[in-house]
Parts: C-alpha cells; sequence; structure tokens
C-alpha cells in the first residue's frame, strides 16, 4: 500500500494530512488520531475539517511502521512568483465568467417554464391598454392581440444582468491546487533533545504498541490522554504526564502537588500515569496514582522490570510523616502501567479490559467491592 503523504509544518514539529482515506486510514488501521485543525464545525456534534494534525511523537511511530512519507514544501513560505499569481488570477476569472453562465442558463430555464404566464400577463396588458383608447374613441369592437412566444423569451432572457464581480462566490481550496510533484522535497524528522520530549516519545511509543488509543491531553492537564478503545465509543482512562528528572523529584517531594494530581484523576475518573526518562534515557518508567476517597489516602505505584512492585500511601491526616523519597523508580519499556493498592500487605492491579479501571485482587482474582465508585 502506497504510503501516506504528511506536510511538515510548525518548523517540522508537526505535519498536515489533507486527504480524507488517509485520515480514515490512519485511524482505522494504526490507531492514530490527530486533531483536525480546519474549518470550525457549523452544526452540532459535527467534526472540524481537514487538514489533520500530527504531532511529532505520532509521526515517529509512523515512519518506524513505514506508513508515511514526509515532504517539504518550499514555496508555501516563499513569496508568491508571477507564475502561480497568473494561474490564480486566470482560474478566479474564469470561476466568475462560468458563475455568470451559469445563473444566465437558470434563469432562462425559469422564464422558459412561466413563458405562457408571461405571455398571457403581456396580452392582458395590451388589451387594457386598447380598451382605453377605444373608450376614449367610442369603439365598441373587441380586438384580437397575438404575441409571439419565442419573441418574449428573447427579450426576457435579454434583459439578464450578470452578477457583480464582489457578489461572485468564492472556492475556498484545502491545499494549494497548483502544487506539482517537483515542488515537494522529502524530509526527514528531528529527533528530540530534550529529556521532556525524550520522555513524551517513549512514553508515546510504549502505550501505542500496547494498543492503546492516544491524544493529546492538555484539557485534563497532561501530556496524553490514553484510551482502552476508540474514542468514538470510550471514555479516556489515563491522563499521562511526561516529566523529567527535576520535575518529577519535584512532584513527589511535595506532598500538596501529588494530593492535587491524584484529586485531578479522581474527579475525572482517570487514572494519572507520572512518566519519567530512565537513568540511560532510552526508555521510561510509570508511576500509576489515585486517591482512595474513603481512607483518604493518596497511594501510589512505581513499575520495575523484575515485576517487583515499590508502592507508597499518603495520608491527609499525617502529613509530615509522608516520605516520598522510600519508593525506587526503576525502567519500565516493557512493563503495563498498573495501580496497586497500598494500604494492605496484599497487591492489586487495574484491569484494563474493560473502560471504568477495575481494581483486582492478585490473590483470588476477584473485583474489590465498591471501587468502581471510588474512582
Amino acid at each position: 500500500m502506497a504510503k501516506i503523504e504528511v506536510q511538515l509544518s510548525g518548523g517540522g514539529h508537526s505535519g498536515l494530512v489533507w486527504s480524507k482515506e488517509s485520515v480514515l486510514r490512519l485511524r482505522r488501521d494504526h490507531r492514530i488520531l490527530g486533531s483536525l485543525v480546519g474549518a470550525d464545525a457549523r452544526f452540532p456534534r459535527e467534526m472540524t475539517g481537514l487538514p489533520l494534525l500530527l504531532s511529532e511523537q505520532e509521526m515517529h511511530v509512523l515512519i518506524e511502521e513505514a506508513v508515511i512519507r514526509l515532504v517539504y514544501l518550499p514555496r508555501l513560505v516563499l513569496p508568491l512568483s508571477q507564475e502561480v499569481k497568473e494561474k490564480a488570477e486566470k482560474y478566479d476569472e474564469d470561476s466568475y465568467q462560468k458563475q455568470i453562465q451559469l445563473l444566465k442558463n437558470e434563469r432562462e430555464l425559469s422564464i422558459r417554464s412561466f413563458a405562457d404566464r408571461i405571455v398571457e400577463g403581456k396580452r392582458k396588458k395590451m388589451l387594457q391598454k386598447i380598451k382605453r383608447q377605444k373608450t376614449e374613441e367610442k369603439s365598441s369592437e373587441e380586438p384580437i392581440i397575438e404575441i409571439d412566444k419565442e419573441k418574449v423569451i428573447a427579450e426576457e432572457v435579454a434583459k439578464i444582468q450578470p452578477i457583480k464581480k464582489e457578489h461572485q462566490v468564492i472556492q475556498i481550496f484545502t491545499q494549494d491546487p497548483w502544487i506539482d510533484d517537483c515542488d515537494k522535497l522529502e524530509a526527514r524528522l528531528s529527533h528530540p533533545t530534550t529529556d521532556v520530549d525524550k520522555c513524551r516519545l517513549f512514553a508515546f511509543k510504549i502505550l501505542w504498541k500496547k494498543g492503546y488509543y492516544i491524544t493529546e491531553g492538555s484539557k485534563f492537564g497532561g501530556d496524553y490522554l490514553v484510551y482502552l478503545g476508540d474514542p468514538v465509543k470510550f471514555h479516556a482512562s489515563y491522563i499521562v504526564l511526561c516529566l523529567d528528572k527535576n520535575s518529577h523529584n519535584s512532584l513527589f517531594s511535595r506532598p500538596q502537588d501529588l494530593v492535587a494530581k491524584s484529586r485531578l484523576g479522581g474527579q475525572v475518573h482517570k487514572t494519572v500515569l507520572i512518566a519519567k526518562l530512565n537513568v540511560t534515557k532510552d526508555g521510561v518508567s510509570f508511576t500509576s496514582i489515585r486517591r482512595n476517597f474513603s481512607k483518604r489516602q493518596v497511594q501510589y505505584f512505581l513499575s520495575t522490570d523484575d515485576g517487583e512492585a515499590n508502592s507508597q500511601e499518603y495520608s491527609d491526616d499525617n502529613m509530615q510523616t509522608f516520605d516520598a523519597d522510600e519508593p525506587k523508580l526503576v525502567d519500565n519499556a516493557d512493563e503495563d502501567p498498573k495501580l496497586l493498592d497500598s494500604a494492605g500487605d496484599d497487591h492489586q492491579k487495574v484491569d484494563n479490559a474493560n473502560d471504568d479501571a477495575k481494581l483486582v485482587d492478585n490473590e483470588n482474582d476477584e473485583v474489590e467491592e465498591g471501587f468502581e465508585d471510588e474512582i
């Protein structure tokens, strides 16, 4: 199958897809959603129009999967050439003349459909005029009036006025209609350089490869929203925050920040995932946070490669004894993000089989009662 063409924009950090077939293919076959950034919706529940904006992370994944090819169009950022201006002016004039002709044809059809009524109206007017003249002359003879129908139609058609230039319909293109293949240059996507950008890329890749749908998450205060299925059918289950080392340490050193993140996830019924770049900077580890409202505790789990769990809890009534340095972060590029309840000795994990996160006891594999209501 041919690769999808993506035009680089935004300084090379994002791409545009202009074909609706390509947009459907990306969503259906590759779970890449992007963001529609074209014309605003005019009706309720109507989607925004093309083009589709792809993020840097989405493009990295698609390039690795050999799904897209990147192109750069220098002509879009350079001043218009005289040749392009002439093409645009000629197109505009041709469109204007076609609209004049279309209007004339429509009016002529309308005139012909009402020709009998027009002829009858003219006959009545002529008859009244003649009767007035006969009355003045005191004549009683009934006049005979014959009118040529085709001549009347020709006279009415000749009266049609062309539309004014300012009233013509202007076509808005979704992309430049005069771009040729010779105007397109093959482009490459630069790799992230900062720790935060690397963290975002690795987090996106890990979650995407596990089969999740991922969208931009700024409306919930995160980097990504993660869905267990197509967002058309599912609500988001996770809010992902990607942090560098300093931001991560700051978050876990201040209980107030941790409480704020846990309350955010609890209020919107989502699990908060904190992604941190590992020491070798070739993967990320995830920390899942949730708030147990019944126990007034913040409970979080740090994933590890060997399957062991380092967990911690923070109680609202015991802020001073909260120790954020106890859990140890270990790189976990292959482990699913999990949520363990650290209120007891038995570890529990989130069952991702459905949209509503459920806490499952590892010993008996039964759903803990009441947890659905807590989140």
